[in-house]
């Protein structure tokens, strides 16, 4: 009897282990993206002249963003998935057209929309954020992200480019935006390097991190 209650009992735990509603589930990952090139409106441009390159920039900055190439060496590291955030009304193609709308767009808080359903965000645990920084903040249609979705719970690493101010005041933004949402990591690199040199940067900051390892 002992040893048919035995047997059973290791029948059962067996079956337990094996079935896949009580097995642990993989941490998922998500890495989202707000890029000025791909948010602007190209009816009567060159198209190659936007594929190849930021036209939204001056001629000497106009390698890849490096806001994609840290967007695709995250991917690469950490195998999450991408998600872009693209606005239902582009911006005007040149940067400096750009500006100082972006400036009222911040000053009255504007809220923007987006051209593709929002991530289902009870599928994920991590978040990799990735914008420009745009008078001394971040861009108003990634505020507007922030301000209409609730990420309570995730753990965010936001990561952006910038034009000499660092990520400026982006996290105590973030922080009243989503009080409980916990961020693990920060970081901002020139936007006015070229990619080459964003790779090199961004791969030694990405080698001295615990997160990744």
């Amino acid at each position: 009897m002992k040893k048919i209650i035995l047997v059973s009992l290791v029948i059962l735990t067996l079956m337990l282990a094996a079935s896949p509603a009580m097995a642990a589930e993989p941490e998922k990952a998500l890495i989202i993206y707000f890029d000025y090139s791909e948010n602007i409106n190209t009816e009567g441009l060159d198209i190659d002249a936007v594929s190849q390159a930021s036209i939204a920039e001056p001629e000497r900055y106009r390698d890849r963003s490096n806001v994609l190439v840290m967007a695709d060496m995250l991917k690469e590291r950490t195998g999450a998935e991408v998600y872009a955030l693209h606005i239902t009304e582009p911006y005007a193609p040149m940067f400096e057209d750009m500006v100082d709308g972006a400036q009222t767009d911040k000053n009255e808080n504007r809220q923007f929309s987006f051209s593709d359903p929002l991530p289902e965000w009870k599928e994920y645990d991590t978040i990799y954020f990735l914008s420009p920084i745009w008078w001394y903040t971040m861009p108003q249609p990634v505020r507007s992200f922030f301000q209409q979705v609730d990420l309570s719970g995730k753990q965010l690493g936001y990561f952006s480019i910038n034009r000499g101010s660092g990520n400026s005041n982006i996290l105590k933004e973030l922080a009243e935006f989503q009080p409980d949402m916990e961020i693990f990591a920060q970081y901002s690199l020139s936007a006015m390097i070229d990619n080459e040199a964003a790779q090199k940067e961004f791969t030694e900051y990405l080698d001295t991190q615990d997160w990744l390892k």
